[in-house]
């Protein structure tokens, strides 16, 4: 995949509750001020996660780059299917463990981290793609709350779509913020 997405790393308020990011900075790759690297999604050895489901599409999650303690990785939706796939928005997503169950963590649409354009009309062509990046830190802060580490994330594309689970490909460790950072499906350039 051409291009790479830059995290803004030293942020201290990481997304919004609306679905939109404000006061997005453009993936420059430089530092925002904060003495931080930032940590870069680029497209390393994605993890194929499921076969070709029933509604033409497939799933797999790149390995997540980490950068004191922030992480971000991109997860692609492949058209597999014949048919063009429509996808507008956010995804519904959750953690899960090993047994896939899902962990008590709340989903942040949009963030601050990296470049979100934001919800959009996405129409997936056979053979094309759409992703998302996903961004998390890992911090524990409470030693009596349980730490996330995630093997599984549960994605719904779309309301309506069934629900597709992929392997993570490395650890989804959000320790105990209980919080995970989404952008809007984009076209994979």
């Amino acid at each position: 995949m051409a291009g790479v997405l830059a995290a803004v790393a030293g942020a201290a308020a990481c997304g919004t509750e609306s679905g939109t990011a404000s006061g997005v900075p453009p993936a420059s790759g430089a530092p925002s001020g904060g003495p931080s690297p930032a940590p870069t999604i680029a497209s390393p050895t994605p993890n194929p996660s499921t076969a070709c489901s029933a509604d033409g599409v497939s799933l797999s999650m790149d390995r997540p780059d980490a950068a004191m303690g922030l992480r971000a990785t991109w997860v692609e939706l492949r058209n597999c299917g014949t048919r063009p796939y429509r996808l507008n928005g956010y995804p519904a997503l959750r953690v899960l463990d090993e047994n896939r169950q899902p962990f008590d963590v709340r989903t942040v649409k949009g963030t601050r981290q990296i470049k979100d354009a934001g919800p959009k009309p996405v129409i997936v062509e056979p053979g094309k793609a759409a992703r998302i990046g996903i961004v998390w830190r890992n911090l524990v802060t409470e030693s009596a709350i349980p730490a996330v580490n995630g093997s599984y994330l549960e994605v719904r594309p779309a309301p309506g779509r069934p629900v597709l689970v992929v392997p993570a490909n490395g650890p989804l460790d959000l320790g105990n913020t209980g919080r995970l950072e989404t952008t809007a499906w984009t076209p994979v350039p």
